[in-house]
């Protein structure tokens, strides 16, 4: 269930990455800065974890403003979320 969780969580970040729009920053920075508030947010336990949560979703949902509308961008960036996701959980 948890692995299903996560990778629904890839998902619909690259859906938001890939409705959004404006100046680009590369999809490497972007996945890696994914990456540590997801490790944070699957090491974190109580109101640490909440609020860790929160703010991997925060960053998710300002990147979905950002780069609205660019799917090419979007698949770019899941590609390299998919590079570190594991280690980001500690698989």
């Amino acid at each position: 269930m948890k692995k299903i969780m996560m990778k629904l969580s890839v998902i619909v970040f690259c859906i938001v990455l890939a409705s959004c729009g404006g100046g680009k920053e590369s999809a490497s920075s972007i996945a890696k800065k994914w990456c540590d508030l997801n490790g944070k947010a699957h090491k974190a336990e109580g109101a640490g974890k909440e609020s860790a949560e929160a703010a991997l979703k925060k960053y998710e949902n300002e990147m979905e403003a950002k780069y609205k509308g660019d799917e090419a961008f979007m698949k770019e960036v899941e590609k390299e979320v998919e590079k570190c996701e594991d280690a980001s959980e500690g698989r």
